[in-house]
């Protein structure tokens, strides 16, 4: 079978700025899907389904405009589609496989073109979430009899949604969760006293508190006192709190305002008022001790840290959060709270005693202060909670199949229920604040809500001041989550057609499927060192395992959990682990390659010979390139094409990556020959200068057009079985990235003022194509290394003096640099001109050009003027610098003869220059 035989769009073409157009709007950005059930790196909807697409049809450019309408969620164009797949594959649904299927997004777009999708994970957490999402919502619950509850609810007049509206399985998993909700309550009610009115508080905050090692009395550690912000459009002044001090005791006042004091745990230093590098605990009692971050984190290891309930908070209205002190009655419920008399559920204790893993205090923050078991991350009664809820949906599960409602749709139910379960877990901890919403200046509107828990989407937070949502209504309780969650399943129900996807938790490394049995395999394998996914979703883990342990059990039961720990396999998790941990197995660079290759081989094996396997992945880090293509390498692939995707855009708030990339791949024929690295080079720069123009007509931008280039590179490389140097060596594959980007920058026919690019020198090379690419914003580190490294460059070339380094990346300087000399780079002396120009006019630009020693109308720097110039806004004020450079060229180098003359006479060190006069300034 030739390539041609097997040719799929995903190697002639893919619907980029549909993509990203569809990743814009709710339809295709995945955020829906996402709020239904907790996981990390969610991909688009609209990403999922491209790859989906071009990877089962055949090349037809009568179906691209059909692509593109689908891809933004037309639904007659999906069912189009739909039917193109039914035709091609008659004798049967063709078998698409995702090997790392997270919260199966991409079995889901599988399911939705009619294909047998199949999910596999090595996380029960994320395996359950497929589940959720693209198993059970597809299957026909219609012949199922009514929930026992079904009556009471009919006669109330709190529906969530119309009936109408309802499917079937939204319909009963709203009553489902209301029914946990009003059990779970009742269970939790002596420990929540009602205000006068009846209502429950909408919460309360707490704070840890530690003995001062100067007077040795206790104090609380607060790092806030904003309870609310000040809104000046409703004349609502906020609320703050204080640290009242009586004698050896505190206590903590609420008032209307902003707060008149500091912290007790902040970075603000109490003599300059100025903030300063890291956090201390300050004593608020005379002795004012302070105590450094250090010392407060070994009195939580000696278990000196004490709960203390501070404040409670009501709603007044609809949705106003107001703060007050507690009653006595509400400090002795929260006291009375006794969780050993809990007792277990199952086989396991009702709280949590899970420890957590030693060592990983970077991604369960609060292990770090001295907790150890995942039941330790909430104070008791926010657990007691948690305990009620699970044993609540247990009850509710076996109370539906007493009914005669089948098993298969109990659990379905029971794993929305828990969904709604572990999304809670984010705004119940220790992790979760209080966020008060608005500004302090009282020009924005002023809300109160939980923070989340995950300070981003791989660190479980910890903070020693906290909020715990109570048992009824508001942000962060059991019925706002269950809400959410319930209108983000409706909108996803109504859209579905298909087939249930298959979920199951296996390891890629050793697949359970026979050879030659799979279609297509489309994936978004993990990303290196970004997330640690069992560590981040333990917590969730242990609580849902409580709950389903014998209802879902291949997934939580006894058999399925088959680590010392009781927690999830972190041995065969195929990540680069950022802190190695002496308990396991060393994650690094090469575990992850040599994993990813096993992987991959795995894909191979179970792959159709003329199968396709689709890689979707995301990563600034040049190193985590080459890993991902060096183990399809290894793993028998050849990689045939290449397509960036504008898929994780700050509007989109599904990711941190702005750009992932999808990778078309085909099994490597047998029959490969050897090539010389020369001969090869040769293939890869000619066939890259000829896909630029095409790529140029389908939108793609310079830096899109760079991460499409590795596709074709990749594919010539994989031609061959080995590519020899002249000393007798391998070619490195990095040498083929590198030369791919470098063939776009020559193919653009980007020339200055018709000056070939190559005749510049390498500083200039890269400022201009940066220009080119990103303008002044800020770029990744990784991104910035790969395209210094087409010039040969490393970071520390232009690192301080081309590029300025932030937290988040790099930006391109057009300041002046410090100096110039007669070897100054092009683009060096075109910003001291610039800067000249603007401080002192054309006597000192001329200055700059007679101390470099060039002719004063050197092509390449003229050139290199006009060409920032035109990347430019004109209201720059280096752009305006230029324009008059430009101007007044013909003055100023007939002023830089001249002074080139007086300069050869009297002496280079005499002269003062642009930068004595910058440096005057």
């Amino acid at each position: 079978m030739t390539a041609a035989d097997n040719q799929k769009l995903i190697d002639t073409w893919f619907p980029c700025a549909a993509v990203d157009e569809a990743c814009t709007n709710s339809s295709g950005s995945g955020l829906n899907e996402k709020a239904i059930f907790t996981w990390f790196a969610s991909r688009p909807i609209a990403q999922a389904r491209a790859a989906v697409i071009t990877a089962l049809l055949p090349d037809n450019s009568e179906l691209r405009p059909v692509i593109n309408a689908a891809i933004g969620g037309d639904n007659t164009a999906i069912n189009k589609l739909a039917g193109s797949v039914a035709e091609l594959y008659p004798e049967g649904r063709p078998v698409v496989l995702d090997i790392f299927s997270g919260r199966g997004i991409i079995p889901l777009e599988a399911a939705r073109m009619g294909a047998t999708a199949v999910g596999v994970d090595l996380s029960p957490v994320a395996t359950l979430a497929g589940r959720v999402l693209a198993d059970y919502p597809l299957r026909d619950w219609d012949k199922e009899p009514r929930l026992p509850w079904n009556e009471d609810w009919e006669a109330a007049d709190d529906a969530l949604f119309a009936a109408e509206e309802r499917p079937r399985l939204v319909a009963d998993a709203e009553l489902f969760i209301t029914e946990v909700g009003k059990r779970m309550r009742k269970a939790v009610e002596p420990y929540y006293p009602r205000n006068a009115d009846g209502s429950y508080p909408w919460g309360y905050l707490w704070a840890i508190s530690i003995p001062c090692d100067g007077c040795g009395r206790r104090f609380p550690l607060i790092g806030s006192l904003i309870l609310r912000n000040p809104y000046s459009r409703t004349n609502d002044p906020g609320q703050a709190l204080r640290l009242v001090i009586d004698g050896d005791n505190w206590d903590v006042e609420v008032f209307d305002g902003v707060p008149d004091q500091v912290p007790t745990y902040s970075s603000i230093d109490l003599a300059s008022g100025k903030k300063r590098k890291g956090k201390s605990a300050r004593c608020p009692f005379p002795c004012g001790h302070v105590h450094s971050l250090e010392t407060v984190k070994a009195k939580g290891r000696a278990q000196e840290y004490r709960d203390e309930l501070i404040v409670g908070i009501d709603t007044e209205g609809k949705a106003k959060r107001v703060f007050r002190a507690l009653r006595k009655e509400e400090r002795e419920a929260a006291e009375a709270v006794d969780l050993s008399q809990l007792g277990n559920i199952g086989p396991m204790s009702a709280v949590p005693d899970e420890v957590i893993s030693t060592g990983n205090t970077h991604t369960v923050m609060a292990s770090g202060y001295g907790y150890q078991t995942f039941g330790e991350l909430m104070c008791a009664r926010q657990t007691l909670q948690f305990v009620e809820c699970v044993r609540a949906i247990r009850s509710c599960y076996a109370d539906a199949v007493d009914a005669g409602v089948s098993t298969d749709y109990a659990k379905a139910l029971a794993a929305f229920a828990s969904a709604t379960l572990a999304r809670r877990l984010r705004r119940a901890t220790r992790g979760s604040g209080v966020e008060p919403l608005g500004k302090p200046d009282g020009s924005s509107q002023n809300g109160v809500k939980a923070n989340d828990l995950f300070s981003n989407e791989a660190v479980l937070n910890f903070q020693f001041d906290w909020v715990e949502t109570g048992p009824d209504a508001g942000p962060g309780t059991w019925s706002s989550v269950g809400n959410m969650g319930l209108r983000s399943y409706l909108k996803h129900v109504q859209k579905l057609r298909g087939t249930p996807g298959r979920f199951r938790q296996a390891n890629s490394m050793n697949l359970p499927y026979r050879d030659d049995s799979v279609d297509a395999i489309i994936t978004d394998p993990p990303y290196y060192d970004m997330i640690e996914y069992a560590d981040s979703s333990d917590l969730m883990h242990v609580w849902l395992k409580r709950v389903l342990f014998d209802i879902e059990p291949d997934l939580f039961g006894p058999r399925a959990v088959k680590t010392k720990d009781g927690l999830q396999n972190k041995n065969d998790e195929i990540i680069v682990r950022r802190v190695h941990e002496p308990s396991r197995i060393r994650h690094d660079k090469d575990f992850y390659e040599a994993s990813l290759a096993k992987a991959f081989s795995e894909c191979r094996r179970v792959l159709r010979p003329d199968g396709h396997l689709v890689v979707v992945f995301g990563h600034s880090d040049p190193e985590a390139w080459k890993r991902l293509l060096g183990a399809l390498h290894d793993a028998g692939f050849v990689v045939t094409s290449s397509w960036p995707s504008r898929s994780e855009s700050a509007n989109t708030g599904v990711a941190s990556i702005k750009v992932t990339v999808t990778i078309g791949c085909r099994v490597a024929g047998f029959d490969r020959e050897p090539a010389t690295a020369a001969q090869v080079d040769k293939e890869v720069s000619d066939t890259i200068k000829a896909r630029v123009r095409g790529w140029s007509r389908e939108g793609l931008g310079l830096s899109d057009q760079m991460m499409a280039a590795y596709g074709p590179a990749m594919e010539v490389y994989g031609r061959y079985s080995k590519v020899m140097q002249p000393d007798g060596e391998s070619a490195a594959l990095d040498r083929y990235l590198t030369l791919a980007r470098r063939s776009v920058r020559e193919a653009t026919a980007l020339r200055l003022d018709e000056i070939p690019i190559e005749t510049f020198d390498p500083l200039t090379r890269f400022a201009v194509f940066w220009m080119r690419m990103y303008g002044r914003t800020t770029v990744a580190k990784g991104e910035a290394r790969f395209l210094a490294q087409v010039d040969n460059l490393r970071l520390e070339d232009v690192r301080g003096g081309l590029l300025k380094e932030s937290g988040s990346g790099f930006r391109l300087v057009l300041d002046p640099p410090a100096s110039v000399r007669p070897d100054s780079a092009e683009i060096d002396i075109a910003r001291a001109l610039a800067g000249a120009f603007d401080v002192g006019g054309s006597e000192a630009a001329a200055s700059v050009l007679a101390i470099w020693e060039r002719p004063v109308d050197d092509e390449h720097l003229w050139a290199v003027i006009g060409d920032l110039n035109a990347q430019l806004p004109p209201s720059d004020r280096t752009a305006k610098a230029l324009i008059a450079l430009q101007r007044n060229a013909i003055p100023i180098q007939k002023l830089a003869k001249g002074l080139a003359t007086r300069l050869i006479t009297t002496g280079f060190e005499s002269q003062p220059t642009i930068f004595d006069a910058l440096e005057d300034d």
